[in-house]
C-alpha cells in the first residue's frame, strides 16, 4: 500500500472535511440503500480516504454508485458525513481522469474561475473584434446580430473538443475500475480458505443499455430518502437538457431542413414550446437544489465543485427566459443577454468534462461495471 498524505488533504479541501471524525462503525454501509451485501461501502472508502490510498480510491467504482442521497450522514453517530466524502472522491476522479489535467486541476479549485470565464469572453472579444457586428434597428432579430451559422460552427467546435476530453477521461476510467474487478471480493472466502475471484461479464453492451434506462429513469435516485429532493431537482435538471436538446434540433430543422430564415418563432409554435419547457425544467430544478443547499444543512451547504455547475446551469435558465422576454418587448436589451447566454454556453459545454456534468459519463460507466461485476445492491 501506497500512502498519499497529500490526497487525503485534497478530498478534504474538496468537501470531505469531515472525514477525520470516522470512527469505522459501518453505519453507514448498513443504512445505504444503494451498497451490496458483499464488501460493502462507503464504510471501506471512509478509511482508505483517512489512510490515503489514492490508487485504490480511483479505482473504486462503488463510489460511483453513491447518490449523496446522504441517509449515512443523517445517522452517522460521528458527523463524518460519508456522502460529502465520497462526492469529494468523485471530484477528485474526475481532476485524475480528465484531459488535459493541468486544465483540470485549475478549474475545480475556485481560483479556476478566472480561468473559467476568461477563456470564453477573450474569445468572445476577439469574435466582436473580427466581425464588428453592429446592434441592429427595428425589430428584435438574433439572427441579424450574430448569424446562427457562426453559432453552430462554433458550437460544433466546442461540443467535438468535450466529447474528445470526455471520450479520454472514460476510457481511463474504465480501464481502471476494471483493473481491479478480480479483487472487487478478494475478501470473500470460501470454506477452503481460496479466493473467490470475479471478473467483469463480457455482456457489456448489455449492461450498458441497462444502465443508460436506468439513467434515464433516475431510478436509483429515487431510492435517495433523506435527501428526497435530490431525486425531483436532478431529474428535472437531467430531463430540461434533454428536452432543449430536442428544440435545437428542431430549430437546426427549421433553418435547413425546411428553409426558414430566421428563428424568431410565436411563442405557440412547437419547437418554441420544447424550448420553454426545458428552460422551466431547469430553471425550477436547479433553484431548488440551491435553495436547498441553504436550507438544510443534513444535506450539506455544498462546495466550488457543487456551486459552479448549479449556478452556470441557473444563470443559462434565467438568461434564455430573458432574451426571449426583451424581444417580445423589443428592447435591445436583448442582444447584450444574448452574449451573456452564449458565454455561460460555452462555459457549460466547453468545460463539461472538467464539472459534474461528468458524472453522467462516469456514473453510466459505473452502473455498468456493476452490472457486469454482481455489485449491485440487492431488492
Amino acid at each position: 500500500m501506497e500512502v498519499d498524505t497529500q490526497f487525503v488533504k485534497d478530498v478534504m479541501g474538496f468537501g470531505g472535511k469531515t472525514l477525520k471524525k470516522c470512527y469505522q462503525c459501518a453505519t453507514c454501509s448498513v443504512i445505504c440503500p444503494q451498497s451490496p451485501e458483499e464488501n460493502p461501502f462507503p464504510r471501506k472508502e471512509m478509511i482508505w480516504a483517512q489512510w490515503g490510498l489514492k490508487d485504490k480510491l480511483l479505482k473504486d467504482g462503488d463510489i460511483w454508485l453513491c447518490h449523496q442521497c446522504n441517509d449515512c450522514s443523517e445517522y452517522c453517530p460521528r458527523g463524518a458525513k460519508p456522502g460529502e466524502v465520497l462526492s469529494a472522491l468523485r471530484a477528485k476522479v474526475i481532476q485524475e481522469y480528465a484531459f488535459p489535467s493541468f486544465l483540470a486541476k485549475i478549474l475545480l479549485k475556485p481560483a479556476g474561475i478566472l480561468v473559467y470565464f476568461a477563456i470564453p469572453i477573450i474569445l468572445t472579444l476577439a469574435y466582436l473584434a473580427v466581425f464588428n457586428p453592429e446592434i441592429p434597428s427595428g425589430e428584435i432579430v438574433i439572427g441579424n446580430f450574430i448569424p446562427h451559422l457562426h453559432i453552430e460552427l462554433v458550437g460544433f467546435l466546442v461540443g467535438g473538443w468535450a466529447l474528445l476530453v470526455a471520450a479520454i477521461g472514460a476510457f481511463r476510467f474504465w480501464t481502471a475500475i476494471n483493473s481491479e474487478v478480480s479483487k472487487v471480493y478478494e475478501y470473500k472466502l470460501e470454506e477452503n480458505a481460496e479466493v473467490k475471484v470475479t471478473k467483469a461479464s463480457p455482456r457489456f453492451i448489455e449492461c450498458l443499455f441497462w444502465s443508460i434506462i436506468d439513467v434515464l429513469k433516475h431510478s436509483r435516485f429515487a431510492e435517495c430518502g433523506t435527501s428526497k429532493y435530490r431525486f425531483f431537482a436532478h431529474f428535472m435538471i437531467f430531463w430540461g437538457f434533454i428536452v432543449l436538446g430536442v428544440a435545437t434540433f428542431g430549430d437546426i430543422v427549421y433553418l435547413y431542413g425546411l428553409g426558414v430564415e430566421e428563428l424568431a418563432l410565436p411563442i405557440t409554435d412547437p419547437v418554441k414550446i420544447l424550448g420553454n419547457l426545458g428552460a422551466a425544467l431547469l430553471l425550477v430544478g436547479s433553484g431548488w437544489a440551491i435553495v436547498a443547499r441553504f436550507s438544510d444543512e443534513r444535506i450539506g451547504y455544498g462546495t466550488y465543485f457543487d456551486w459552479i455547475f448549479l449556478s452556470t446551469i441557473f444563470a443559462i435558465g434565467i438568461t434564455g427566459v430573458a432574451i426571449e422576454a426583451l424581444r417580445y418587448v423589443g428592447s435591445i436589451a436583448a442582444y447584450y443577454a444574448y452574449l451573456i447566454h452564449l458565454i455561460l454556453i460555452f462555459t457549460l459545454i466547453a468545460y463539461a468534462p472538467y464539472s459534474k456534468f461528468a458524472h453522467l459519463v462516469y456514473r453510466t460507466l459505473a452502473y455498468t461495471w456493476a452490472k457486469s461485476t454482481g455489485r449491485e445492491p440487492s431488492k
